[in-house]
């Protein structure tokens, strides 16, 4: 070969593997610093993780044997009476995309019915929709929301994650973000989102290490909130907001009920009424974190009051028909 051809050889050799394994090594190096980044980041984010894990956990136990969804037809039964809503068909317009395919898709244990597992209670939709309308860098990938008990068992044998104990996404309580394919400057964002609404008593959220999302679930003193956001965002009404911007988002919480149950003697009318009246007898334990001794605020128990009535007002629909509890 001619001493100049072959020279031309070897540069056009070396021009080809330099675009095909510089960009290929730039890639590693780059998916590398996006894991380290994003595992540093979780690092930090774990002890507020733990204390959200067991706030929800003390705050919707005594609602679970209400609100938990125990199969496929209980979600259906839902959508069909507005305990459980569907997420809006336009989600982009809302800043949100819904994994549909791909790894851990909403629905993946279910894929055949998985428009009906693009839902949750209204209050979770309007949250989820909140935290979405805040992040300014890009859209948020949601990567479940409802499930049901029989959905949550299946998926603890792949999801170490997928708690059996007080599982919020069996309450249609909880929306996940995924962190995996969202830039790094888009997950920060999203982090500073959910810490500055944790802080100010909107929400909870667990940064999950081993599925790299964050598991967000309404405060339940924002259940009324969130279900007002979710009502005016799909219907247009206008939002009763106080006048005080922060009036909303700053909780105000003088007495907690630790225990709310029927009467005994009213235990079985309790249970097994449809759209039971709530002026039944009910024996409620309120815990104060007032001095001893101290009145408690009326606005406390009222507060606490209305969200009662805020979980239950779908469960009622729902329960006598399809037997939940």
């Amino acid at each position: 070969m001619h001493p100049r051809i072959g020279g031309r050889v070897g540069a056009i050799t070396l021009a080809i593997f330099c675009v095909t394994v510089i960009p290929a090594r730039a890639q590693r190096s780059s998916e590398a610093h996006y894991l380290t980044s994003v595992s540093t980041m979780l690092a930090r984010l774990a002890p507020a993780s733990t204390q959200s894990a067991l706030a929800i956990r003390e705050s919707y136990r005594p609602f679970f044997d209400l609100l938990a969804l125990s199969d496929f037809n209980q979600i259906e039964a839902g959508l069909a009476n507005g305990g459980l809503v569907p997420l809006p068909a336009d989600p982009w317009r809302f800043n949100v995309r819904i994994r549909l395919e791909g790894v851990s898709p909403i629905g993946e244990m279910d894929m055949t019915r998985q428009a009906s597992y693009v839902s949750a209670r209204p209050a979770t939709i309007g949250c989820l929709l909140d935290v979405a309308s805040r992040v300014k860098s890009g859209p948020i990938e949601v990567t479940s929301l409802v499930r049901h008990l029989g959905y949550q068992q299946q998926l603890r044998t792949t999801n170490l994650n997928a708690t059996d104990d007080v599982p919020t996404h069996a309450l249609g309580m909880a929306f996940d973000i995924a962190m995996v394919n969202t830039p790094l400057k888009t997950v920060r964002e999203i982090r500073n989102v959910l810490q500055r609404m944790s802080a100010a008593g909107d929400i909870l959220v667990i940064a999950e290490r081993h599925q790299l999302v964050f598991h967000v679930v309404p405060q339940p003193s924002r259940l009324g909130w969130y279900t007002e956001v979710y009502t005016h965002l799909i219907t247009g009404q206008p939002l009763a907001r106080p006048e005080d911007p922060h009036a909303s988002v700053t909780p105000a919480v003088d007495a907690a009920i630790s225990s709310l149950r029927p009467m005994p003697a009213f235990a079985t009318e309790w249970w097994a009424a449809d759209n039971v009246p709530l002026d039944m007898p009910i024996s409620v334990r309120v815990e104060s974190d007032r001095p001893a001794g101290g009145d408690i605020p009326v606005r406390g128990l009222v507060g606490y009051f209305g969200l009662v009535g805020e979980l239950l007002s779908s469960t009622w629909r729902l329960m006598s028909p399809w037997g939940i509890g």
